[in-house]
């Protein structure tokens, strides 16, 4: 498939999404892949927070692939790594602060023998690949946009970045590196298409870092914040605020203990002031703690949703307490952002989000970042991605206005081959999306999901019938637990069973004893007069016992 002289881009995940990143790059009939990601998944799953592309398409391509590059330490990149890695079973390169968070996800899922390759500023060259890590800004630290050399062209490949002015070490861009790549050629550039909406100036981190300094010593009570336990900037501005305001910064959940150990561990942090875990904790009054948790996207297995629902024993929410988000809302998220906000203000807590207060910044491109990048890089062709369809749309027609004459929108599966400054749709390879359920993945298009849908919004009833060898009832039993409160649904159910137990034995005689018409008869029966009563039309599960002794 990889044959004709000329590159290859196929994206797997994340062409038209945020999230589910993968993408896959091929030359002389070699391949590499970009990112192995998870994406977030709203409450239409029931059971699933994450979601991961298919990547079976590769199983085939195994011996061909060179490497699997990881270009940071972000869910929607590295994290669906434990499932994707065993289709390809090839190198993983990635920075060191990366490299640990894959390490770790490796291990939780019993993975080893896994080659990780720590990359330094010299490119990583392969046989049909060179690859260049290059540092840019994001939201966590080591985040690189790729420079990707081939015999058939040059990329570069960049969909979480943006220029930070704020000086901060963690937040570092190399300009010259991207300038010496532009020197070399560009002939497409693969880029972020989140924030090509925004056309006003973005605040910085040190900005951020200033106002939760001041903001934070404002309150008296119970304080929590809610960050991405990877955007360390953040948890170093949260941890010095909470010195500012008096307070002792406490870490909630393992994540976020394990991103701040990870960072020790490759040199930041090294005159940061201390933290505690909430396990030493317990002597500490509410109000002289600032509880720093992740769960700012509603996961409900998440350390906020447990103190949201009264269900962490160390930490309670009261009247007058409060609580940062400091984060953004990732699409898709945003019902379960509201459902938990309106449950904290239900308690007499006060919500603050960046709508009202400067305690978040974005670490994606704006407008005026990414012509700044167009006129560093001079790309001959620009394909948009990481992004909903409206941003892919509107990133297009953006970088066209910029005077870029080649910009292509893909869809995930389509294959696409640049050759010179020309880029094309050979075909397109069917792709899929696996929903992570509990150790499981399913198809977020089978049935198993569709039932699970099926009976989130319509409700269950379960009938058990038997017959003896006469085909006479001996037992009919009706249940539900999601159709009416308990003494009404006694009261229906009584009815059901009463009407039916009255018909059933004309019933059988006219349906000729055949045991799949009889079920069907009274599947229907009680189905139908739950409708009535109703409205509901419950999913109805039949157990039908024919005894033959």
């Amino acid at each position: 498939m990889f044959n004709k002289d000329g590159l290859y881009f196929l994206p797997l995940g994340g062409a038209d999404e945020i999230g589910l990143n993968c993408y896959v790059y091929a030359s002389n009939g070699k391949l590499i892949v970009v990112d192995a990601g998870y994406g977030f998944l709203n409450d239409d799953y029931p059971g699933m927070d994450m979601a991961l592309p298919d990547a079976s398409f590769l199983k085939d391509y195994k011996k061909d692939i060179e490497g699997l590059f990881i270009s940071h330490a972000h869910e929607d990149h590295f994290g669906a790594i434990a499932h994707i890695w065993p289709l390809l079973e090839c190198p993983v390169y990635a920075t060191e602060f990366t490299l640990k968070a894959v390490a770790a996800r490796l291990k939780e899922h019993k993975i080893e023998n896994v080659p990780l390759i720590m990359v330094d500023d010299q490119p990583v060259k392969l046989k049909n690949f060179e690859v260049e890590f290059l540092s840019l800004v994001h939201s966590v630290p080591e985040t690189s946009g790729l420079f990707i050399k081939t015999a058939h062209g040059k990329v570069v490949h960049a969909t979480d970045w943006r220029f930070d002015d704020g000086k901060s070490a963690l937040l570092p861009t190399d300009f010259p590196a991207l300038k010496r790549v532009a020197e070399e050629g560009v002939n497409l550039f693969v880029c972020d298409s989140t924030n090509v909406l925004v056309d006003k100036e973005q605040f910085t981190e040190k900005d951020v870092r200033e106002s939760l300094l001041k903001l934070i010593p404002q309150f008296d009570k119970g304080l929590i914040a809610t960050c991405f336990a990877s955007n360390l900037v953040r948890l170093e501005s949260l941890i010095l605020a909470a010195y500012e305001g008096g307070r002792v910064p406490v870490l909630v959940g393992r994540s976020i203990i394990q991103s701040m150990k990870n960072a020790k561990e490759c040199g930041y942090f090294q005159d940061l002031p201390d933290y505690i875990s909430i396990e030493n904790a317990k002597d500490i009054p509410a109000e002289q703690a600032l509880y720093i948790c992740t769960g700012s996207q509603g996961n409900y297995r998440s350390a906020l949703s447990r103190i949201v629902k009264d269900e962490m024993r160390d930490i309670k929410l009261a009247d007058g307490d409060a609580i940062i988000f400091s984060s953004k809302i990732i699409p898709g998220n945003e019902d379960k952002i509201e459902a938990m906000q309106e449950i904290l203000l239900g308690k007499g807590v006060e919500v603050i989000t960046e709508s009202e207060y400067l305690v978040h910044t974005s670490g994606h491109a704006n407008k005026r970042d990414l012509k700044q990048m167009y006129e560093i890089l001079k790309p001959e062709i620009i394909v948009p991605v990481h992004g909903d369809k409206k941003f892919i749309k509107a990133h297009k027609n953006f970088a066209i206005e910029c005077g870029i004459k080649e910009v292509a929108t893909v869809r995930n599966g389509d294959i696409m081959f640049i050759a010179g400054k020309k880029i094309e749709k050979l075909e397109q390879i069917h792709t899929d999306v696996f929903g992570v359920d509990r150790n499981n993945l399913v198809r977020l298009t089978s049935e198993l999901v569709k039932n699970r849908i099926r009976l989130m919004y319509n409700c269950s009833v379960f009938i058990s019938v038997v017959f003896n060898k006469e085909w006479q009832l001996k037992d009919l039993q009706i249940s539900s637990i999601d159709i009416l409160e308990k003494d009404a649904w006694e009261e229906l159910s009584s009815k059901i069973k009463k009407d039916i137990i009255e018909k059933l034995p004309s019933e059988v005689v006219r349906l000729k004893y055949k045991e799949a018409q009889i079920a069907d008869y009274i599947r229907i029966k009680a189905r139908k007069t739950i409708e009535k009563t109703t409205e509901i039309k419950p999913v109805t599960f039949l157990h039908f016992t024919k005894l033959e002794d």
